[in-house]
């Protein structure tokens, strides 16, 4: 988390230090060339923390992936799952049962390399990876969790 706290401080915290000159939305007036570097280094950064954070987030990861589509089909956007198809399963305990997350690895294509993201690789339309949840959503989880 340090490190997208860090990715997050290269861009975001030059505008609190009155730096805001660096930034890519303020470098692109004046220096095409360093806002691309700035934000092909985030978009890297990015793509690497999907890689390290997919045994947390697969889900999120998975997304990103696409998002990134890192492993184009003909040019024309993502082709396959980042660790293989997802499947949440139910087991069955003999005092419980409950849901775990598993993989078919057969149509995986990454790996625990760094992938490759081409400078000037075109980006599918951005949208939010998280939603905010309601204050009364954060509440109930509470009281499941403790009940």
């Amino acid at each position: 988390m340090a490190l997208a706290r860090e990715a997050n401080g290269y861009t975001f915290a030059l505008l609190s230090a009155g730096l805001d000159r660096k930034a890519p939305w303020c470098q692109i007036k004046e220096d095409p060339q360093a806002a691309t570097t700035s934000v092909y280094v985030i978009l890297r950064v990015v793509d690497n923390l999907k890689t390290l954070l997919a045994p947390i987030l697969p889900h999120t990861a998975q997304r990103l992936h696409e998002y990134l589509a890192t492993h184009p089909r003909k040019g024309v956007g993502y082709d396959g799952q980042l660790f293989g198809t997802q499947h949440v399963v139910e087991f069955q305990e003999e005092t419980r049962s409950h849901q775990a997350l598993t993989y078919d690895h057969s149509s995986a294509v990454g790996t625990w390399t760094k992938s490759e993201l081409p400078p000037g690789q075109a980006l599918r339309e951005p949208a939010p990876l998280f939603k905010k949840l309601d204050e009364s959503v954060i509440e109930e989880e509470y009281a499941r969790l403790e009940g």
